[in-house]
């Protein structure tokens, strides 16, 4: 066996190698022949000694190689070089090449090892023996190894051995199996089994969790999802169109659970997937937007007009003139006996140039008429919104506040004309959807508008608005200005007598202007805060206890003698007299407040405690008292509702009442004594 030679020629090497040292521990030098005399130790000095261990090398070889024949007829380890004396030798060649090994263990555990082109097998036979391990390889580990480890773990020897070569081991119990990797694939393989998981999700949804974790799947796994919810808030109407005011289905028979999805697969793909939905499914940011819309409005216009009326061969009087107080003059028909004289006018007509109001001068006298008007008009208009609204990350987000006029469309056809009634809004309105970043940076999509319309005398809609729509970057709490718009228009109208008009000061007498300015500001800002919670809550506090107030501030400017501020005064009264332990003044002041306003439920409430029992009636309804009764004897509570008496009622002593099971009558007895019952045969 190639074992045993190996071991053998590794005696032969000890001897040889015992024999050198044995050698030079008696002569001082390396043994050689006594007819040498030019060595050291040469001569007859010593030579009886050198011949006797000379013979003993000698016989130690022979049955070195005797046995060495036995065991194979053309020994293949290393060849030995005959010396002068009868000592061989090992070349370094032969030394690199011939298997050697050692193994040892501390007390500790650890293994020291040190391996020259040994077969594996004998390395890990070797290993079994001083370790006490059992250890089991397969067919296919084979190889030859060279190493030196010092103080390692078992585990770490064996690593280290085993995937120089390709190879790698399990633990079963007490047992090292060692096979080679493709051997170590198939066996995970074939005990590989699918686990099944169920992941609840909180923020995303099933969808979305199942685009990311698919990636993550194995060959044969596998996810299932809970179908997606009904989306908006919207539902069709009556006339197939759609409005956020109509009622609808409210989901039947839709999950009203968390989206869920249920993923079978391989342990380590399903750990990969939980690890995956633990950092994808967190509490989404929400972002709180704030849009003021300022717009500003200044119309300015100044009108100036002069009537001048004349007449000749007649005068006012006669033509029938009437006037509004001196302010303009109407003339009338010229009289029949004066259309054969010579008669004549001349007027100017400006001052209806002029809009209603203002200055008006007027002077008549006989046949002249002079009248000034004059009017500045200024309109300044200031229109601020500031709408808020507060939105989840990339959601979409829309507050309006204004009016929604109604009008009618009507559609002909060849056959038919269908009428349908549209809405026009105006008012307020804000748009938006946000994306927010890591870096405190926020992305939006706005769409703010500010407007006003209404209809006109025809029915027809008509809407003058403010509105821009951008996309913009902003960061967390800063307020940016994303619109503005400046407009001013001037507008001069004069109207007068062709060239007398333009003489000089004599002109205005035969002229009207009008001069108008209209000059419009815009302003649209925005400041967007990412909500982070504790501040917005304790801010949101702080608006409902303002709202509080404001309620109550409404209420105190009530008439004193209002029943509602009776009720609260009387209510507040019985707390009062409560803290002072006055039980008696409270409850009475409990009466009066519910006396006063019956729906005071604190009121209710606070007599109940005073007395000590629930004030109740009964309902006079055996449909709705049986229902109750069902209800509570199903739901574990017999007892009736609101502390109402309720059957078996406690009677009198030695009072016996009918069963009303059977035909029964009632037989008079003495007032002193107690009924009988008396059954019908």
């Amino acid at each position: 066996m190639p074992g045993r030679t190996d071991s053998r020629q590794g005696l032969k090497g000890i001897l040889v190698f015992t024999t050198f040292a044995v050698s030079a521990l008696l002569f001082g030098a390396w043994p050689t022949s006594a007819s040498d005399p030019a060595l050291p130790g040469g001569g007859s000095q010593g030579g009886g000694a050198q011949d006797a261990l000379d013979m003993v090398v000698s016989t130690l070889m022979r049955t070195a190689d005797g046995s060495a024949a036995k065991g194979s007829a053309a020994p293949s380890g290393p060849s030995l070089l005959p010396v002068e004396g009868g000592v061989t030798v090992e070349t370094p060649a032969d030394r690199a090449a011939s298997p050697t090994g050692d193994v040892k263990v501390s007390k500790q555990g650890t293994v020291d090892l040190h391996v020259a082109n040994m077969p594996i097998a004998d390395i890990l036979r070797m290993i079994s023996e001083q370790t006490r391990t059992n250890i089991v390889a397969s067919k296919s580990v084979q190889g030859t190894v060279s190493a030196n480890l010092y103080n390692v773990t078992l585990d770490k020897a064996l690593e280290v051995i085993l995937s120089t070569n390709g190879f790698g081991y399990r633990r079963d119990g007490d047992f090292v199996y060692v096979y080679s990797r493709e051997e170590l694939a198939q066996i995970d393989q074939t005990e590989r089994r699918a686990v099944t998981r169920v992941f609840r999700l909180r923020y995303v949804t099933a969808k979305d969790a199942e685009s990311l974790v698919a990636p993550l799947l194995s060959p044969g796994g596998k996810i299932a999802k809970t179908p997606p919810a009904s989306e908006g808030l919207q539902s069709a109407d009556a006339n197939g169109g759609s409005g956020a005011s109509q009622g609808g289905t409210t989901g039947g028979n839709s999950s009203a659970n968390s989206d869920t999805i249920v993923v079978v697969d391989y342990p380590e793909n399903v750990d990969r997937i939980s690890e995956v939905l633990r950092q994808f499914d967190v509490r989404p940011q929400q972002v709180l937007v704030e849009a003021t819309i300022l717009r500003a409005s200044l119309n300015e216009d100044n009108a100036m007009g002069i009537d001048f009326t004349t007449v000749g061969g007649v005068d006012f009087q006669q033509l029938n003139s009437v006037s509004p107080a001196a302010q303009s003059i109407a003339t009338g028909l010229t009289p029949e006996n004066k259309l054969d004289d010579t008669t004549f006018t001349a007027r100017t007509g400006f001052n209806q140039n002029v809009p209603t109001g203002g200055f008006t001068f007027g002077i008549i006298k006989d046949q002249v008429g002079f009248f000034i008007r004059a009017l500045e008009q200024i309109t300044d208009v200031t229109v601020l919104a500031n709408p808020k609204i507060l939105s989840l990350n990339k959601q979409k987000g829309e507050v309006i506040v204004g009016q929604r006029d109604g009008y009618l469309t009507t559609t002909i056809t060849e056959t038919t004309a269908v009428q349908t009634v549209e809405f026009l809004e105006t008012g307020t309105r804000l748009l938006f959807r946000p994306f927010i970043f890591e870096d405190g940076q926020i992305r939006m999509e706005v769409h703010p508008e500010d407007s006003t319309g209404g209809l006109t005398a025809s029915n027809l809609p008509f809407k003058r608005t403010t509105e821009v729509t951008t996309n913009i970057m902003v960061r967390d709490g800063h307020t940016i200005l994303i619109g503005g718009l400046f407009r001013e228009v001037s507008n001069a109208t004069r109207s007068q007598v062709p060239g007398i008009g333009n003489v000089p000061i004599a002109g205005a007498l035969f002229r009207s202007t009008n001069d108008s300015m209209s000059r419009e500001e815009i302003i649209i800002l925005l400041t967007v805060r990412i909500v982070r919670g504790e501040p917005e809550e304790a801010a949101g506090k702080e608006l409902r206890q303002d709202s509080e107030r404001y309620r109550i501030g409404q209420r105190r400017e009530a008439q004193i003698l209002d029943r509602e501020r009776l009720s609260q005064a009387h209510y507040h009264w019985a707390l009062e007299h409560l803290s002072h332990g006055d039980t008696g003044k409270a409850l009475r002041d409990a009466n009066l407040s519910i006396q006063t306003n019956p729906h005071q439920l604190e009121a209710y409430e606070l007599r109940d405690k005073l007395q000590g029992k629930r004030t109740w009636d009964e309902e006079a309804s055996a449909v709705r008292h049986m229902l109750y009764e069902l209800i509570n004897s199903e739901g574990g509570k017999p007892e009736p509702d609101f502390g109402r008496p309720a059957p078996p009622f406690k009677m009198p002593e030695g009072f016996e009442g009918p069963s009303g099971e059977e035909s029964e009558e009632l037989t008079p007895t003495p007032a002193n004594g107690p009924a009988k019952v008396e059954a019908k045969p």
